[in-house]
């Protein structure tokens, strides 16, 4: 995109400011970011993004979720008159014709917020202090929206984390069987279809009102989170996948990536293991927020959530591998079934930790 294409793509929103200049911002690879230096002296630069309309197929609703959820806590840090509102929550422009996004000519979605100027990411959690700091800023993140119901939201990727449908998806894809991969991995399928009547659980307590349905982040690593200055957390970004669910969700996939020992796709099943510390910090820091909120249902399934989302990741990524690595992109032909045979054996490793999980939960809360 050049300066010219983009800068009228700005003027087509209502902010107060002048951009000569956009450069390309970020390593996101979904959605194409630029960063717009405001020429008004001493006032906040701009972030433009284009959305990934092939994969966020609902952007109306998806910015109905995001304004919806960046105003809630607005009005919350308003209350509480805390300071640097606009370093605190991402702000978002709308379009002069009142929506939350613009369209070019190829009909790509664009939006437009504040760059949270002085702030910085970071990539990998390194040690248990930043696990606990990024724990806090997601249980807060969670706790300033704990009283927005999460049916006022839209689920902008159907059954995203619904155990039912993924099992059912898994069941469809051995039976279909399209690959022709089925009769090589029976004993792995059978143990992962053996689990479902016990990680289903999950969502028919959601379904029936066990467990209440609150508003999700559904992508809790660490770079989705704004450091200041003092490497202390200022926001949670990256928004597109809000949307209601449990508050399992992203407490176990944070554990996930983070309390796993090794890549996602490590091929070395030995190296596999559970990063204790790690573990234990972030579920220290996340209680610390969330747990004035978090029902007891909802803590006393804090270390199963953590099963659930390896198990369920696991019969994605063998579905996907059953259907001929259609939806994952893969660096070579077995790629899917070595990141479910890694995922699997992670599940045996949090399986094998659970109680001490629970007792260290337990104990925190």
């Amino acid at each position: 995109m050049t300066n010219r294409q983009l800068n009228q793509i700005f003027k087509s929103f209502s902010p107060k400011g002048h951009v000569k200049h956009w450069e390309p911002f970020g390593n996101g690879h979904i959605n194409d970011t630029f960063l717009g230096r405001n020429q008004e002296n001493e006032a906040s630069d701009f972030i433009l993004q284009r959305k990934n309309h092939k994969i966020f197929t609902n952007v109306p609703g998806m910015m109905d979720n995001i304004v919806a959820v960046t105003e809630h806590i607005r009005e919350g840090i308003k209350k509480y008159q805390e300071d640097d509102i606009d370093r605190r929550v991402m702000k978002y422009f709308p379009a002069r014709d009142g929506k939350w996004f613009v369209n070019d000519q190829k009909g790509n979605c664009w939006t437009l917020f504040l760059y949270i100027s002085g702030s910085h990411s970071v990539e990998n959690i390194e040690n248990p202090e930043q696990a606990m700091m990024a724990a806090r800023a997601f249980g807060h993140f969670q706790l300033q929206l704990a009283d927005l119901p999460g049916n006022k939201l839209v689920e902008t990727i159907p059954n995203f984390h619904n155990g039912i449908s993924r099992l059912n998806d898994f069941r469809k894809a051995i039976e279909k069987d399209a690959a022709g991969r089925v009769a090589e991995n029976q004993e792995l399928l059978e143990q992962l279809s053996k689990r479902g009547d016990e990680m289903t659980r999950l969502q028919k307590w959601l379904d029936s009102g066990e467990l209440p349905l609150r508003i999700t982040h559904n992508d809790t690593k660490i770079n989705n989170i704004l450091f200041d200055e003092n490497n202390r957390p200022l926001c949670v970004i990256d928004l597109d996948t809000v949307m209601p669910g449990s508050a399992l969700y992203d407490f176990g996939d944070a554990i996930r990536t983070i309390g796993n020992t090794a890549a996602e796709d490590e091929p070395e099943l030995s190296k596999i293991g559970f990063a204790k510390d790690i573990f234990e910090a972030f579920a220290e820091g996340y209680l610390t927020e969330a747990g004035k909120f978090l029902t007891q249902k909802e803590r006393e399934n804090l270390a199963f959530s953590c099963l659930y989302m390896a198990w369920e990741q696991a019969i994605r990524f063998m579905t996907d591998y059953l259907n001929g690595d259609t939806y994952y992109k893969t660096a070579y032909p077995e790629h899917n079934l070595v990141r479910t045979k890694a995922q699997f054996r992670y599940l045996e490793v949090l399986e094998e930790n659970r109680e001490k999980m629970e007792s260290f939960i337990s104990k925190a809360g």
